[in-house]
């Protein structure tokens, strides 16, 4: 949470998203591997978001025990006109993604958001993006945008790591080829860092490198990124891990 005030303090309007809470109706669930889901929500009153901001996600009047609350970048564009969340739910979960499990159709949740400032802007003309895992997320918002048009102007380049299945990958074969989009997929640190190398050497400096994942491999991708010089680096941890 102090991350989130001191981000907040840097980038305000990016994050005055917090104040509003929003109604959200359960739709559907996609079991999209064997520990990732997918939840569709319908929002009981339109609003708009930024491709790649996410909300802070919350149970009214239920008791939960643990955590009462979780970060989940939004995975849907505006454009989709549905809030789509996802996330890794393995045997024994917490209390709060079991409340997620046993959503039923209708049922209301609460968010608050959206905000962030993992989105394109006016400068971002190339994003080199690295996924971990379920940090693909984000990116499903942002490649979204980028097909339908509605970001004409930026490429993106997209490192994405995972172990197994690749989340989203068949939705992503089906969009391309795309003149604006490069998808890289690697298994290992080693990969990653191997084709980070190859874009940093051929970088004009000019690119934006967007990252999300785990707070860890973030923590290891920012210092390479600054060791090289690199100054335009966001980041988005606040996953529901």
């Amino acid at each position: 949470m102090l991350d989130l005030i001191l981000r907040a303090l840097r980038h305000p309007f990016d994050y005055f998203g917090v104040l509003q809470k929003r109604t959200l109706l359960f739709q559907e669930i996609i079991r999209e591997s064997d520990t990732i889901y997918s939840f569709i929500f319908k929002m009981e009153k339109p609003f708009s978001w930024k491709a790649g901001q996410h909300g802070i996600f919350y149970f009214p009047n239920t008791k939960i025990d643990g955590k009462k609350w979780r970060a989940f970048s939004i995975a849907s564009s505006a454009e989709e006109s549905v809030i789509k969340v996802s996330t890794v739910i393995k045997q024994n979960p917490s209390d709060f993604k079991k409340h997620f499990l046993e959503l039923e159709r209708g049922d209301s949740i609460l968010m608050r958001g959206p905000f962030g400032e993992f989105h394109t802007t006016s400068k971002t003309k190339h994003i080199i993006g690295i996924a971990g895992g379920i940090g693909i997320t984000p990116f499903r918002a942002l490649i979204k945008e980028i097909v339908s048009d509605k970001i004409a102007d930026t490429k993106l380049t997209l490192i994405y790591s995972a172990v197994g299945a690749y989340t989203f990958r068949k939705e992503f074969d089906a969009l391309l080829p795309h003149p604006q989009i490069e998808i890289i997929y690697t298994t290992t640190p080693d990969e990653v860092n191997a084709k980070l190398d190859l874009l940093l050497a051929a970088d004009s400096k000019d690119a934006h490198y967007f990252i999300s994942g785990s707070p860890g491999m973030i923590t290891a991708i920012q210092t390479k990124l600054k060791n090289k010089g690199v100054t335009h680096i966001i980041s988005d941890s606040f996953k529901g891990y």
